[in-house]
């Protein structure tokens, strides 16, 4: 498979030389086509182009062929990049872990297979946030675990039906008003993949101004910590009008968590 991705790579790679070589030869200037009496005309502006001109027209729709894929084809090329370097990871990942018990014993693996990724975070202890004392509601997850809202125990309960390795409301210090901070994220969560870390919040009283104002002030630092949306940054929300839709939140999970 890594040999078809990286053959297909440099496919890519020669279309992306061909189209830059094309645009910057062609000649400057749109082409027009139409249509009279069965046959195809060519024009550039609002001069007629005859059959001498052919090849002249040929670069003309060339090059804004070109042009009209010249996006499409770099998306695709980064994402074969992506995807090239996730099976040359798995690959040398697939070499600590064929080895046997007494090496790997001795060894410190530079790339630690996803099951050890996995392993040392779950293995993680820690002092969630405390409820208060006048919290009377009770909501318990698949696992267990105490949560604040019918809404979490959705999410933790989705998380842990997909596999996906988390943490409910598990700290971390943030730069926050200019010191540092310990905030406690909803959930921290694995990619199942690629063992790549995620904060996950749920947003659950959006239509509460008070509650909206907090919920952006929120946001805004953790993507001045690096937490991007879509990165490293995931987010439900919903209001009293508008609950947790659990088909967008299972999209969510199989496009960023599997």
């Amino acid at each position: 498979m890594l040999k078809k991705l990286q053959e297909e790579l440099k496919h890519l790679e020669k279309i992306e030389y061909e189209i830059d070589k094309t645009i910057k030869e062609a000649p400057k200037g749109n082409l027009r086509c139409s249509t009279s009496r069965g046959c195809f005309q060519y024009y550039q502006g609002r001069k007629y182009l005859n059959k001498e001109k052919r090849e002249f027209v040929k670069q003309l729709a060339q090059k804004e062929y070109c042009l009209s894929i010249k996006n499409d084809v770099l998306k695709l090329k980064k994402n074969m990049e992506l995807l090239v370097k996730v099976y040359q990871e798995e690959a040398i990942e697939r070499k600590y872990r064929d080895l046997v018990p007494a090496r790997k014993a001795v060894i410190k693996p530079l790339f630690k297979p996803i099951e050890e990724i996995i392993k040392e975070f779950e293995s993680i202890q820690y002092t969630g946030k405390e409820f208060a004392e006048d919290d009377t509601t009770e909501y318990y997850t698949s696992k267990g675990e105490r949560v604040r809202s019918k809404s979490e125990k959705i999410i933790a309960d989705e998380l842990f039906r997909y596999g996906i390795p988390y943490k409910y409301e598990m700290p971390i210090e943030l730069n926050a008003w200019n010191r540092k901070v310990i905030f406690y994220p909803d959930f921290t969560v694995l990619n199942k993949r690629t063992g790549k870390k995620k904060i996950l919040e749920h947003l659950g009283m959006m239509d509460n101004e008070r509650y909206f104002e907090n919920a952006i002030n929120k946001i805004d630092i953790y993507e001045k910590n690096g937490y991007l949306l879509g990165d490293k940054l995931l987010i439900f929300h919903e209001t009293a009008i508008s609950p947790l839709n659990t088909k967008i939140m299972q999209n969510y999970i199989e496009h960023y968590l599997l």
